[in-house]
C-alpha cells in the first residue's frame, strides 16, 4: 500500500533517539573507562609488588565497562558504531575485544614490572 487511506492523518516516524542515560553510558564505555584503565596501568607498572589492590580495581573497572555496555544495549537502546541500534552481537564483540586488549596490556604491564624490579 504505497499511499495512506483518504482522511488518514500521517503519523511522525519514531526515530528512536538515544536518551540521556544512553549517551552517558556511551561516553563511559567508549572513552572514560578506557582512560581510567590507562591510568591504573600506569600505577600498576610503578608498584613495588607484583600484585596489589590496583590489579583488583583494574579488573573491577573492566567488569563495570562490560556491564555498562550490556545495559546500553539491553535497556538503554544504545547504538552501534554506525548509529544503528546495538545488538547483543555488538556486546559480545565489545566484550571479547575489551577482554583481549585489557588482558594483554595487563600482562605486559606486569612483565614490565618484573623486568624493571630486577
Amino acid at each position: 500500500m504505497p499511499f495512506p487511506p483518504r482522511g488518514a492523518v500521517p503519523q511522525p516516524k519514531q526515530t528512536g533517539q538515544p536518551g540521556c542515560l544512553s549517551i552517558i553510558a556511551r561516553l563511559i564505555w567508549v572513552a572514560g573507562g578506557n582512560f581510567v584503565l590507562l591510568i591504573l596501568l600506569a600505577f600498576i607498572v610503578q608498584q613495588k609488588t607484583a600484585f596489589s589492590s590496583l590489579d583488583v580495581i583494574f579488573w573491577v573497572v573492566v567488569a563495570a565497562l562490560l556491564f555498562i555496555r550490556f545495559a546500553d544495549v539491553k535497556w538503554l537502546h544504545g547504538t552501534g558504531s554506525e548509529s544503528e541500534p546495538a545488538t547483543m552481537k555488538d556486546w559480545w564483540r565489545y566484550a571479547r575485544l575489551l577482554f583481549l586488549i585489557a588482558g594483554g596490556v595487563w600482562v605486559i604491564a606486569h612483565a614490565l614490572l618484573l623486568l624493571f624490579r630486577r
